[in-house]
């Protein structure tokens, strides 16, 4: 909830959306990106609970509702795990209406803690949605070496990859903690941004969902609207 900056702009969304509510239109998104806050294994002195909210898997999977009806009938969802969260991974595209495909590497440039192998890297799941859906660039490697940003800062670099294998947006990020590096149409949503979408129709608030409850029309007064009820029943059986 650090990052409520740039309110403004980022109030600009590229989707079109619900004027009342900030939902994005039917089948608006080609492709999602989202890095969700898992719960496995990130409850200790070192883990992601000290940096932000987790979400237990059943609340994760539930999204599914929102992700299928926001995205297109032929859409891409790529979906950032550990090496401890793979299968949920693939049970939370599932889950949100995709099917597993492949898997992008980012190898990082240090070692850090794991129960088996000493973890040197994040998966990022490729999951597709359609019939005959096909990636846009087929010459994409499937792993790249990125620098370490602070926690959870996950590399620019791969908003361009999306771009590159998607083609045309547009795009969204959930779990987004600030604006795309990107020139192209991306929207954000997440605890920790100035979302330009909202999910609360859902069931799933931000503290960035007040900027549509501020440009919703207050409601009328109950003695008004009774009167004008009343005209409008008058006009309707003279």
């Amino acid at each position: 909830m650090s990052n409520l900056t740039n309110h403004a702009l980022a109030s600009q969304s590229h989707a079109a959306h619900n004027q009342t509510d900030g939902a994005p239109q039917r089948g608006t998104f080609r492709a999602v990106l989202a890095d969700p806050p898992w719960c496995s294994q990130q409850t200790g002195r070192h883990g992601a609970a000290q940096h932000y909210r987790l979400m237990p898997l059943p609340r994760l999977r539930a999204m599914g509702e929102a992700v299928r009806e926001i995205t297109a009938p032929r859409s891409f969802c790529f979906v950032w795990v550990t090496t401890a969260t793979v299968p949920q991974g693939i049970e939370l595209l599932e889950a949100w209406g995709f099917r597993y495909t492949s898997f992008y590497f980012w190898a990082k440039p240090r070692f850090s803690m794991g129960h088996t192998f000493r973890n040197a890297g994040e998966l990022l799941l490729l999951g597709v949605r359609g019939q005959g859906t096909r990636v846009a660039f087929r010459a994409q490697p499937n792993w790249g070496f990125h620098p370490l940003q602070e926690h959870s800062h996950k590399p620019e670099e791969i908003h361009q990859i999306v771009e590159r294998l998607v083609g045309n947006g547009p795009f969204v990020e959930l779990f987004a903690r600030r604006a795309a590096p990107s020139r192209q149409h991306w929207d954000i949503w997440g605890d920790e941004c100035a979302s330009t979408i909202s999910l609360a129709r859902w069931g799933y608030r931000v503290p960035s969902d007040r900027q549509w409850l501020q440009a919703a029309p207050a409601p009328a007064d109950d003695e008004a609207a009774t009167d004008a009820m009343d005209a409008a029943g008058e006009e309707g059986t003279s």
